[in-house]
């Protein structure tokens, strides 16, 4: 979802930026957007703090800095360059679409209404429903079992390195989305767009041996 619904990156990267200055953690934008963009905040936590956190604090530091992210975002998000004409011509070609995003369900939830795209997603796997984030493909597996479709059968649209390393992890083929790295940065996916204006259903079609219906 982030990057790839819309291009959410710098208002995680402020949003971050601006919880670890107050928290007096060290971080920098190359660290935030190589190592941490695409975790789940749990692991993101943990990478920061070097530790564990309680289940108390772990929740406060989540609701200050998610809150801090939809304050940036709330007047700027849009979905990102043909997503939505993408959208309805991938459900009327019949295929079956999810969201499987490392973010927490209020965020899900704030993106696909502002984007107005949640009515194109059966399926919406968050990270309260998973215990090992990405690049661990638990996430895009969860979604599969939803979908009922094997992980050879689907395809994944991600744009941070952990999301790339968990669909092909997943057995999954993976198209890049250049909006948190470069498309030189962005490797081992079958190929990278910029938005959504550079795919269509029959290019999509052509990377299985028959369509998905």
């Amino acid at each position: 979802m982030d990057g790839v619904i819309a291009d959410t990156a710098a208002f995680h990267e402020k949003a971050w930026l601006t919880f670890c200055k107050k928290h007096k953690v060290a971080i920098t934008s190359k660290l935030f957007r190589d190592q941490l963009f695409g975790r789940s905040n749990r692991e993101t936590l943990r990478i920061l703090f070097s530790r564990d956190l309680p289940v108390n604090e772990y929740l406060e530091y989540v609701n200050e800095k998610e809150n801090l992210f939809r304050q940036l975002a709330n007047a700027e998000l849009l979905p990102l360059p043909g997503l939505v004409s993408f959208l309805k011509e991938a459900r009327n070609a019949g295929f079956a679409i999810a969201v499987a995003s490392s973010a927490p369900m209020n965020n899900i939830v704030f993106i696909l209404e502002k984007t107005a795209t949640g009515k194109f997603f059966e399926y919406i796997t968050s990270a309260d429903e998973i215990t090992h984030s990405k690049p661990d493909p638990e996430i895009f597996l969860k979604t599969a079992a939803k979908l009922k479709y094997p992980p050879s059968g689907c395809l994944v649209f991600e744009d941070s390195f952990a999301g790339v390393d968990a669909g092909n992890s997943a057995g999954m083929k993976v198209i890049g989305v250049t909006t948190t790295h470069s498309s030189a940065e962005l490797k081992a996916t079958v190929f990278n767009i910029r938005n959504f204006n550079e795919i269509n259903i029959d290019k999509l079609c052509s990377l299985f041996e028959s369509k998905m219906k």
